[in-house]
């Protein structure tokens, strides 16, 4: 009995070793990855690297690679928006700091600029308060003849009143919900995972629409993948399971655009079991006339898959 007792322990011990040691693998994989395409890659594909970097406690690296890239390209239209969007969030001196966000800045109240939407779309990443800074000009690029423009302005107008947020909240889903332009319907959609706070009856209409569309629906992983990231709490545990199961099942009809979106819905709300597919990700598994791996939108998904992995292995489960 204690022989038996003892192996139980022993076997338990060796488990606990193994998966320790496979969690310091994936993220050594994972972080590999993400620094070779911050190296390698270049202008926005190398933001994204940058970017997944710093939100898992590595900022310096990113700091280093875009103080570089800020003297290389700090004249080139709409690239520089998103240097100064990683500088300014990997940068800790405050000096420096204050420079890369007026920069942008300046660049928001050009009016005629050609930074107008990569600059709306950064001040509403980093969560600036651009009606209270910048009434007139943001209330002007709401009304942009550009949905996309007026979309971001939208989203960036949130922030800095809780009354707005609650008011351009419910535009947004509605405008997700049943616009006819798919590409406002996919902005709006990806605007709602990023502010969250979706009421138990908004995100019961969005759980609704998702349900609603066929796989082939352009959509489909999209709205899915912004009802798990949006699940307020008390929302079905039932529905959740369900609509992981949905999007995680089989995903080797899904473009490489869909997988990536998906590896970053699973960074937010992803646990231990679904490193697997996130490593299947990072290691090119069923790219075959998908994708070709050598390519950015390759190094583009590995990069978020590699994000992922470090997110979930950083999670308490």
């Amino acid at each position: 009995m204690l022989l038996y007792l003892l192996t139980g322990i022993i076997n338990i011990i060796n488990l606990s070793a193994m998966q320790t040691t496979t969690t310091a693998d994936q993220n050594k994989k994972a972080l590999a990855e993400l620094n070779l395409v911050l190296a390698q890659r270049q202008k926005f594909i190398k933001v994204h690297a940058a970017e997944y970097l710093i939100w898992t406690g590595h900022a310096q690296v990113a700091l280093k690679e875009f103080l570089q890239q800020d003297k290389l390209y700090h004249n080139e239209p709409k690239y520089r928006i998103t240097i100064w969007r990683v500088l300014e969030q990997a940068d800790t001196d405050p000096v420096r700091k204050k420079k890369w966000l007026n920069n942008i800045y300046e660049a928001y109240k050009d009016m005629n600029g050609p930074d107008r939407t990569h600059a709306t779309e950064t001040l509403a990443k980093l969560k600036q308060p651009v009606a209270t800074l910048f009434p007139e000009i943001t209330a002007k690029t709401m009304a942009a003849a550009d949905r996309n423009l007026a979309t971001y302005a939208l989203w960036a107008d949130s922030y800095g009143s809780e009354t707005r947020m609650v008011a351009n909240r419910e535009k947004l889903l509605n405008m997700a919900l049943t616009d006819t332009n798919v590409i406002i319907r996919r902005i709006s959609t990806f605007v709602l995972r990023k502010e969250q706070g979706l009421s138990m009856p908004q995100w019961e209409r969005l759980v609704t629409a998702a349900m609603a569309m066929s796989k082939t629906d352009e959509l489909y992983v999209t709205f899915l993948s912004t009802a798990l990231v949006t699940a307020p709490a008390g929302a079905s545990t039932h529905q959740l399971a369900l609509i992981d199961a949905l999007i995680t099942s089989n995903i080797k009809p899904y473009s490489v655009a869909v997988r990536t979106e998906l590896a970053l819905a699973l960074a937010e709300k992803g646990t231990k079991k679904h490193l697997n597919l996130l490593m299947g990700m990072l290691e090119n598994k069923d790219c075959e006339g998908i994708y070709d791996p050598a390519s950015d939108e390759g190094a583009d998904l590995r990069a978020a898959a590699a994000f992922a992995i470090l997110k979930i292995n950083s999670r308490k489960h």
